[in-house]
This record gives C-alpha cells, sequence and structure tokens, in this order.
C-alpha cells in the first residue's frame, strides 16, 4: 500500500532516526513542490537554479520542520540543492559548514567575480544572473553572516565588507587571488561592494552597482525634494472618483505618510533606526533569516556613503524603485568616475526573464573590457 504524503510525514515525525534516506525523500518531495511551485517540479530541480524568493525558501524551510521536526539550515539548503542531497545530510545528521562565499558558477583562469546579496543576505535572486553572465573565470555570491543563526548578524556595512574581505582571504589562504578582484552588488549590496572597494584599493576590478541607493535622509535634497513632488502627486491622483468621506480618510493617511518620510529625511541621529518603521520590513521569515534582514535594515538606515576615488559602473533599472530615489543622481556626486548602463524594467524584474539577460550582457562586456584593458597595460 503507497501512503500519502502527509500521513507519511506524521508516520517519519513518529520514528526515531536513523531514517533512511528514500524515505525522507518521499517526504520532502511533495514540501518541496508545494513551496517552490512549478520550478520545484522539474526532476533536476536545484534551488540555485530555481530563482526562488525568500518566502519560498521560508516555506520550505517551515515544512520541513512541521513534518519531521528538523530545522534545515538556509545555508546548507543552498549549498545541497536538491532533495536527494538534503535527504541524505538530514539522514546523517552531517550538514555543510556557514561560509560566505557560495560557488554560483565555476568557470578558469585567474579571476574572480564576487555577487553581493542584497538586504535579505540570500543570494538566490542572483543566481539567473550568475549564469548568464558572459565570463570565463568562477562567479562567487557573498551572502551575510548569521542566515544560520550561527553568529550575531551584521549591523554595519562597514564591519559586513571587512567580513566578505576577510571571507575572499579565507578562500584563497590569506591572500587574496591572482588578478583583480570583480564586485557586483545588487541594491543595498552595491553599498557593501563600494566599501569593500574601498578596502581593497588598487587590487579592485569592475565595481558593478545594480540598481543601488541610500537610505532617504542621505539622498541630495533636490533628489529629496523631487521623490516627494512625485509622491505627492501620485497620492492625489489617487482622490479621483472617490467621496467626500473616503477621499478625506485617505488624505489623512497620506498627510501621516508625509510626516513619516520629512521625519525620515531629518532625523536627528543615525542610532534612531528601526527596521519595524522601514518601508523594507517584512515579518514573517525563518526567525534566523528575519533577524539578518532587520540588522540589515538598521545598517542600511545609519549608512551615509562616502565618495570614492575609483570608476563605478552602475546597473540602472529604466523602471527604477517606487520606494528609492533615482541612483544615478546619487552615485555622480559620489564616484570618482561613473559609467551609467540603463537595463530594462524595474528593480525587482531587471534581474528577471527577460530583463536579466540583458544585465548579463553588460555586465559581460564591462568585464571584458577591464580584462582587455588590464592585457593592454601588461603588454606596454
Amino acid at each position: 500500500m503507497r501512503l500519502e504524503p502527509d500521513m507519511a510525514a506524521a508516520l517519519l515525525a513518529k520514528t526515531a532516526p536513523p531514517w533512511t534516506t528514500a524515505d525522507l525523500v518521499s517526504v520532502l518531495t511533495p514540501i518541496w513542490r508545494r513551496a517552490f511551485g512549478p520550478k520545484g517540479h522539474a526532476p533536476d530541480a536545484h534551488v540555485m537554479r530555481m530563482s526562488v524568493g525568500i518566502g519560498r525558501v521560508t516555506r520550505f524551510l517551515d515544512g520541513v520542520e512541521d513534518a519531521i521536526g528538523v530545522r534545515v539550515p538556509a545555508t546548507a539548503l543552498m549549498r545541497l540543492g536538491t532533495i536527494e542531497r538534503l535527504a541524505v545530510a538530514i539522514a546523517r545528521n552531517d550538514w555543510p559548514p556557514p561560509s560566505a562565499p557560495i560557488l554560483l558558477r565555476d568557470g578558469a583562469g585567474s579571476e574572480a567575480l564576487y555577487v553581493i546579496a542584497a538586504g535579505t543576505g540570500l543570494v538566490l535572486e542572483l543566481c539567473d544572473l550568475a549564469q548568464a553572465i558572459p565570463f570565463p573565470g568562477p562567479i562567487w555570491a557573498l551572502q551575510l553572516p548569521g542566515l544560520d543563526g550561527e553568529t550575531t548578524p551584521l549591523a554595519d556595512i562597514g564591519a559586513m565588507a571587512a567580513h566578505h574581505i576577510a571571507a575572499i582571504r579565507a578562500q584563497h589562504s590569506s591572500a587574496l587571488p591572482d588578478g583583480p578582484v570583480h564586485l557586483i552588488g545588487y541594491s543595498f549590496g552595491g553599498l557593501v561592494c563600494v566599501e569593500m572597494a574601498r578596502l581593497l584599493g588598487d587590487r579592485i576590478g569592475l565595481l558593478g552597482l545594480i540598481d543601488t541607493t541610500c537610505y532617504e535622509t542621505y539622498w541630495p535634497r533636490t533628489e529629496w525634494l523631487r521623490v516627494a513632488g512625485l509622491r505627492t502627486l501620485r497620492r492625489m491622483g489617487e482622490l479621483r472618483g472617490m467621496r467626500p468621506r473616503p477621499a478625506l480618510q485617505h488624505l489623512a493617511g497620506r498627510g501621516r505618510a508625509m510626516a513619516r518620510h520629512i521625519g525620515r529625511r531629518f532625523k536627528p541621529k543615525a542610532g534612531d533606526a528601526d527596521f519595524t518603521r522601514s518601508v523594507y520590513y517584512v515579518d514573517g521569515l525563518d526567525p534566523r533569516l528575519q533577524a539578518v534582514r532587520n540588522a540589515s535594515i538598521i545598517a542600511f538606515e545609519r549608512h551615509d556613503p562616502a565618495p570614492i576615488d575609483a570608476p563605478v559602473t552602475l546597473f540602472k533599472s529604466r523602471l527604477g524603485d517606487r520606494h528609492g530615489c533615482d541612483p544615478a543622481r546619487l552615485w555622480r556626486r559620489l564616484a570618482g568616475r561613473l559609467d551609467v548602463v540603463m537595463v530594462e524594467g524595474t528593480h525587482i524584474t531587471m534581474l528577471r526573464k527577460p530583463h536579466v539577460e540583458g544585465l548579463a550582457a553588460a555586465i559581460g562586456a564591462r568585464l571584458g573590457n577591464q580584462i582587455r584593458c588590464q592585457i593592454r597595460c601588461r603588454i606596454r
């Protein structure tokens, strides 16, 4: 008799380990498919190649814990990648150690590209991009510490940058890799990239920011006024067709929102950062993932980016982020030299198909220019 998946999970939960790998696969498979949707139904499905978000990861981790009482570490899920390898790790209670660098795509050559995750700490949203970039060397992802609860999450961007550089050095036996270090950071991760570049000095190759901006307290004044004006016009447009009472309630709510917007601009001190008031706050995540995201929000709100005397390439989405300013206006003031590359889509969709192909091609072209320039310099 073949047991239904939920019944199999219930029986397995009542059974003392060790469990067989086959039993675990039968229990994990329906949880995997429910959490990851159609992408998880492929026979060779790998979590690092499915381009899933943090919400789906949390649903999967919660589902496994509910079924068999085992909490799978988030970074172990990404390193193991498949149902079969995850089942083996659970059966043996043998987990890969937490580590910042995760290989997204192997390659040859002395040069490597490191991509830095956004404020969630997870690099899953960058997997499609890494697979599509035409670059001969290996592509590594750098994740924030604390995702597995192994350490306290960092709430300072400078400390995050130092942590990532230490991880790169440890990966290469306390020395940096041969050749320049190429860095690409998405959103919040771009701020970490800039601080890493400051620490690396002349070892930096391409410094690429993908739609990176900063907290609105530190926007250029003209940009803050421009965004405030656009928000006001958008809110006024929402009044069309409303009856008087709902319109007054809407205006009162929008007035409170504008007061918060002004308060964030003139916040008296950076120590007042509070993730629960942030527009980027999302609750209901895995507790360890939640802690990392909350700490990243604090770090973001406290960070006043300083000018950097280095070339910066900004990959800017054409439709932008409705919560943010125009990143080009910010980095023109801060970068030693700025190259702005327009990419189709919004802040979110620029990393998804079909737009991610254009972003990957643009990054590959800039990396190619860097490599050709280095070759010419060596010949001279």
